[in-house]
């Protein structure tokens, strides 16, 4: 560990593998240190003049704001490359989460340093803490076609089987509101559940791991489909309840209209 300036520490030297600083997870740092909240320290490789950030760089940005001059880091001894190399390990199990896109650039990246062409899919993948077809979809885009193609065909796969699950085994009463033209209403709520229908698809193409996304997804509209069930049930038990009001009402009224 060592107190050095925060200015200098250097962070243009391509070992930021985020696309964009997230300046609300800035500001949040900035108010928790603000409050005595104690982070991790910065991590830097030094190479005998300069230090390298590697890891830390909301931290290191929150730090600006708050007019911090000096900070203690943990550094390690080593070239560029070395703090290139460092940066692609950072953030795969802490801070805040990568998006697909800044996993895509840590892999590009990590392609871009000397010799690391030659390295496997795996090697790759294991340094940036993405899967193994993540880095070949990248490498190949001919996999990444193949890649979507049975992402596509898994998922037409269980919502078939879902569709069947829910199918109903016994015949159903006719549709009361068949033929008529749906209201504005129903309109815009097809259509944002058909946008949300294609949100789903999007995420469940870009994900690592697209059946644990489509398990979590099933999961959430079982828990939805059960509240509309509880629900629907209620509305069904309001309804019986009224059309047993109106029966006894129109009895009573019967009655009068006899005695007159």
């Amino acid at each position: 560990m060592k107190i050095v300036k925060l200015d200098a520490i250097r962070i243009d030297g391509g070992t930021q593998c985020r696309l964009v600083i997230d300046q609300p997870t800035v500001y949040s740092y900035l108010e928790a240190m603000k409050e005595g909240d104690e982070f991790p320290l910065l991590e830097t490789v030094f190479d005998g003049s300069t230090h390298w950030l590697t890891d830390g760089f909301h931290r290191y940005h929150a730090y600006k704001l708050l007019g911090i001059k000096e900070i203690e880091v943990s550094y390690k001894p080593g070239t560029l490359k070395d703090a290139q190399i460092e940066a692609l390990k950072a953030n795969s199990k802490h801070g805040k989460q990568l998006t697909n896109e800044d996993k895509r650039n840590k892999v590009e990246m990590a392609l871009k340093i000397e010799g690391f062409d030659k390295k496997s899919d795996r090697e790759i993948a294991i340094l940036c803490g993405v899967s193994v077809t993540f880095v070949g979809a990248i490498r190949r885009p001919e996999i990444k076609e193949k890649q979507i193609e049975n992402k596509k065909k898994s998922i037409q796969k269980v919502a078939e089987k879902i569709s069947q699950e829910r199918s109903p085994t016994t015949p159903t009463e006719p549709d009361p509101y068949a033929g008529q033209a749906p209201d504005d209403e129903e309109i815009r709520a097809s259509e944002l559940a058909l946008q949300a229908d294609q949100e789903m698809m999007y995420k469940l193409l870009e994900a690592d791991d697209a059946l644990a996304v489509a398990h979590e997804e099933i999961k959430r509209l079982n828990y939805l489909n059960a509240q509309m069930e509880i629900r629907f049930h209620g509305l069904m038990a309001e309804k019986n309840e009224a059309v047993k009001m109106v029966k006894k009402l129109q009895k009573e009224n019967d009655k009068l209209k006899g005695k007159k």
